[in-house]
């Protein structure tokens, strides 16, 4: 069966279950729960994703010049709430099609038959206002820069550990966790390309620890959240790092968007430690790390039907200065996403928060109550010509070819045809790249979320 064979199939499987939905659910969402009639108490959800993508002329260094994948995500999640206590397992089973022997694939595609949360938790307090959380949770802090939920990406962070939220007076909201990163297996790319089994892991090789507390209303003007994450790496016998033993600190003051207002959005962090600058194990040499990022965005929100809003914003990731001192500068974005800013992440995958210096503007407009627009244009820059460029693995180590690396302008439509139980999504980018390569990636993508 070819590829556009199983799209076409995809497409009219979803579009039965849509006029299906439309008949069983015609006033609210469908659920799960709502259907088996589970007690209270219990929740149990359902989520399946199946998206198609394709690129021409990719940028990245060894890649086909033209690929596709059929992105398939379906995510089965259980909770227990009883008076103080709580439990909940989440099971994904994260796969793909179409793929072949010159894609390149990685674990960010693929992940099956596995556990992306298992945790029981418990409420303290007299209003229950601090939660702790044990074993292994997925969550979004902050602006997402740092520590995530991956979205669009096909596969999902996960961390084995301890977390604690606890809401204070006044809107305050602190979290602090210890955890080991989840390592997804299999890595080695035949694995992946045949959608093989292997249960993921963590281990002390890999530890992550963070802080992150919002005090919205400290100041009148604007909200303000403050955090620390330390990321500590070792070589073990089954596990290579690149040595990362750094801290991240930093701050965010925002404005949140409202119609006839102006909003804005301030983030900085600051990296201090060491790292090695490859997993291999005949590199023994640690460079001093220190590193920064700075993120600042003006936005307005139109008083309008289509709730048009505009956002000039502005990225600076600082790279690695000289590739031949014992100093690296280039910053890590740990398990933050890059999605949301500089676009999507699978077989297009150029840019991260890394070396890079990108004005842009965004605008979102609401075309109809179920379909929405983002469109964005961005200019790319080298921060330090003598570095990478973010993951194409494109380096001129002379820094001759210039800072300048392109533009590029993306375009995503969503519709939701059934509210809360089906999302159609399609989009794309066009990058006119410059000077480190000549290339012309087009990026398209369409697919669809189910939610039940």
């Amino acid at each position: 069966m070819n590829s556009f064979s199983i799209i076409r199939i995809s497409l009219l499987g979803l579009l039965a279950s849509a006029q299906l939905a439309k008949v069983v659910a015609a006033e609210a969402p469908s659920r799960i729960n709502d259907v088996l009639g589970l007690d209270d108490g219990f929740s149990l959800g359902l989520i399946q994703r199946t998206r198609f993508e394709n690129i021409a002329d990719n940028v990245q260094a060894g890649a086909s010049d033209n690929d596709q994948v059929l992105a398939l995500r379906t995510i089965l999640n259980g909770t227990y709430n009883s008076d103080n206590f709580t439990a909940q397992i989440e099971f994904a089973d994260i796969r793909q099609e179409l793929a072949d022997r010159d894609s390149i694939l990685k674990s960010r595609t693929v992940n099956t038959r596995d556990f992306l949360q298992a945790n029981i938790g418990y409420r303290l307090g007299t209003n229950r206002n601090t939660w702790i959380r044990i074993g292994r949770f997925s969550e979004d802090w902050g602006s997402r820069r740092l520590m995530a939920r991956n979205r669009y990406r096909n596969t999902i962070n996960a961390f084995d550990g301890v977390v604690i939220h606890h809401n204070g007076p006044n809107g305050m909201h602190t979290r602090v966790m210890a955890t080991e990163i989840v390592r997804r297996l299999p890595g080695d790319f035949t694995s992946l390309l045949d959608n093989k089994y292997q249960a993921d892991e963590s281990s002390d090789a890999q530890r992550f620890y963070g802080f992150h507390t919002t005090l919205p209303n400290l100041f009148d003007a604007f909200s303000t959240e403050l955090f620390y994450y330390s990321l500590k790496e070792k070589d073990t016998s089954d596990v290579s790092t690149r040595n990362r033993d750094f801290d991240s600190v930093g701050f965010r003051l925002r404005k949140g968007p409202s119609p006839g207002e102006l909003e804005y959005e301030l983030e900085t962090i600051f990296q201090f430690g060491e790292r090695r600058a490859s997993r291999a194990a005949s590199d023994v040499i640690d460079l001093d790390h220190r590193a920064f990022f700075q993120y600042a965005m003006l936005g307005y929100s139109f008083d309008v039907p289509s709730n048009l809003r505009i956002q000039f914003e502005m990225d600076y990731a600082s790279g690695d200065n000289n590739p031949y001192d014992q100093d690296n500068e280039r910053f890590d974005s740990l398990f933050g996403p890059t999605t949301f800013e500089f676009g999507v992440v699978s077989l297009y995958d150029p840019f991260n928060r890394s070396n890079l210096f990108t004005p842009g503007i965004r605008v979102f407009a609401d075309l109809r109550d179920d379909v929405s627009l983002m469109t964005s244009y961005r200019h790319f820059w080298l921060a330090d010509p003598q570095d990478s460029w973010g993951r194409t693995g494109l380096r001129d180590r002379s820094g001759e070819s210039g800072r300048y690396l392109g533009q590029h302008l993306q375009i995503r439509l969503r519709w939701d045809l059934i509210p809360g139980n089906l999302r159609i999504e399609a989009g794309g980018i066009y990058l006119d790249a410059e000077n480190l390569s000549n290339k012309n990636p087009k990026f398209f993508y369409t697919g669809a979320t189910f939610t039940f």
